[in-house]
């Protein structure tokens, strides 16, 4: 298709049902893949979650790989899915990675810093702890910075 690359010339051929056959592992895997070897742009991202809705699944292990793949590749509307996710769930594999990639994203981590500071409480000692860590942790690399 003519300006597009070819991952979202592939991408914009599937259909919803492609992931019929695959199991939430596979479907996490391919979502991690994409994330871990930043081949996944945010076009590709748009068109992912037309087609798969994958902000609006309710398997965690999906919807947390999601939320870290958009978040990425800086799609604005994963922002409230993921924030929502983060103060609804609890488990530490799931919040801090989210947490932290938020709380990188310049543009979106005063409203990640909110929202956790509004909801720590829910959090155990531990993921509470470990997700201050990281905000602090970041807070020292970007004033390093600029």
């Amino acid at each position: 298709l003519p300006g597009q690359n070819s991952q979202e010339a592939v991408v914009s051929t599937q259909s919803t049902g492609d992931l019929d056959g695959l199991t939430p592992q596979q479907v996490k895997a391919v979502l991690t893949l994409l994330h871990e070897r930043d081949s996944a742009t945010l076009g590709t991202v748009a068109t992912l979650d037309k087609l798969f809705s994958f902000s609006a699944y309710k398997n965690c292990d999906i919807l947390a790989a999601w939320c870290r793949l958009a978040i990425k590749v800086r799609h604005k509307p994963i922002v409230p899915v993921a924030l929502d996710f983060v103060t609804r769930q609890g488990r530490m594999k799931y919040v801090r990675p989210i947490y932290r990639d938020l709380f990188a994203w310049p543009e979106q981590s005063a409203r990640a810093v909110n929202a956790f500071n509004e909801k720590k409480q829910f959090y155990m000692g531990i993921c509470r702890s470990m997700v201050t860590k990281d905000l602090q942790s970041i807070l020292v690399s970007q004033e390093r910075m600029g």
